[in-house]
């Protein structure tokens, strides 16, 4: 069973009810507060925003403080225990120290689970195989003859100085976000200190919220062009 699938099971134990493909259009600035969705709404004494990459202009003022990126993904065919531990001698995770990261590991299966490329717009590319795969080949030139059976990717938010951004709109309206791709520890943490603050015990999530945010350049409306010149400018001194 996969973290998520756990994670939802632990939920509707508990009693939690999940409407997925529910995108809310909006929420009011009552306690309690009104959340609105196409199809209905949902009254809550407390609302979190956990919508990090997928924010959009649901909550302009934190909005400001993130910049939505899409990073991508892919998996190889099975390549046999041999050769992949020709690759990575183990099941490690493993990535670089370049602005513009890689980081792969192998799979229980043997295969090489590669995650390179980023693109900073709302589309995905055409083909996510073909995207990432030429980074794959870069690292392991060995596996050129190697087929990509999988290929996805998805949306994430990074901050300015890369750490997470916590805070609260109002006494009932926590938020959490920014997790700059660490966020399968992060977030879930996030969640952690959320339910504290929410229970009366808000002293981890004063710490995190405490934290400098800054805004980027220009808000929402230029934190894309400014994201790509700086992009561009770090991958150069990347290839040097």
């Amino acid at each position: 069973m996969n973290y998520t699938l756990g994670l939802a099971n632990a939920a509707t134990d508990a009693g939690v009810r999940i409407f997925e493909r529910s995108r809310v259009k909006g929420y009011s600035h009552t306690d309690p507060a009104l959340v609105e969705t196409p199809e209905g709404s949902v009254k809550a004494d407390f609302v979190v925003l956990a919508c990090n990459g997928y924010l959009d202009k649901l909550e302009r003022r934190v909005a400001r403080k993130i910049m939505p990126i899409n990073n991508f993904m892919i998996a190889t065919e099975p390549l046999g225990e041999q050769r992949a531990l020709e690759l990575i001698n183990g099941r490690f995770g493993v990535h670089d120290t370049r602005f513009v990261v890689d980081y792969f590991r192998l799979s229980e299966d043997h295969r090489l689970l590669f995650g390179g490329g980023e693109n900073y717009r709302r589309e995905f590319p055409a083909d996510i195989s073909k995207f990432v795969r030429p980074y794959m080949l870069k690292l392991f030139p060995q596996l050129e003859d190697a087929r990509i059976d999988y290929a996805w990717g998805g949306t994430l938010s990074v901050t300015v100085n890369r750490l997470p951004h916590f805070g609260r709109l109002k006494p009932n309206v926590y938020f959490a976000q920014g997790f700059s791709g660490h966020g399968i520890s992060t977030a879930n943490f996030a969640g952690k200190v959320i339910a504290e603050a929410i229970g009366g015990t808000a002293t981890r999530f004063d710490v995190f919220a405490d934290l400098p945010t800054h805004m980027f350049p220009g808000g929402t409306l230029l934190r894309y062009p400014g994201m790509v010149l700086g992009m561009f400018y770090y991958s150069l001194i990347d290839r040097l």
